[in-house]
């Protein structure tokens, strides 16, 4: 006699799959790390560094920003960075990004306790040379030696999806 398979549990085996495979096609995050700042503090000539691995060289990447700062203290309209990028080939890119936190004298983000959390997309569909470990080493891009009122920073990495709709 051969035995019936119960609808419920196919149903059930056949969306579990599913789902599963739509969350592996999901957005690949190459890196989502915060930094917080004794002090609030962050000297010009210490980088914070942020290791990731590109496994797929032809996937293009947004890469977002956000950056927590005091407003009594932080006393600029913009926040520039220094960023350079190293691949374990030696290939070296040096990027030099600005971050809006105040645009005609009004504070953008969102206030958080003493603190305005501040995000941005500072590059939309970034590639990478070729697989491999990449470093981002992130300075502040200021000619302050000591930038007061800089609490944390975040560096977010994910996978862009194209959007080929407009064609």
């Amino acid at each position: 006699m051969k035995k019936k398979r119960h609808p419920v549990r196919l149903w059930a085996a056949l969306a579990l799959a599913t789902a599963a495979a739509l969350t592996a096609c999901g957005n690949t995050k190459l890196v989502d790390e915060e930094r917080t700042f004794a002090s609030d503090i962050w000297n010009r000539f210490t980088p914070e560094v942020f290791e990731l691995k590109v496994t797929d060289a032809d996937m293009y990447f947004n890469v977002d920003f956000t950056v927590e700062v005091d407003t009594v203290l932080y006393r600029y309209d913009d926040f520039p960075m220094i960023i350079d990028i190293y691949d374990t080939d030696g290939t070296h890119r040096h990027l030099t990004p600005v971050l809006k936190v105040r645009e005609n004298g009004r504070w953008k983000g969102e206030q958080r306790d003493r603190y305005r959390r501040v995000e941005a997309r500072l590059f939309n569909y970034f590639a990478f040379n070729a697989p491999g470990d990449y470093r981002y080493e992130v300075k502040q891009g200021t000619s302050q030696y000591d930038l007061e009122g800089i609490h944390s920073l975040r560096l977010a990495i994910t996978e862009a999806k194209l959007d080929y709709s407009g064609l």
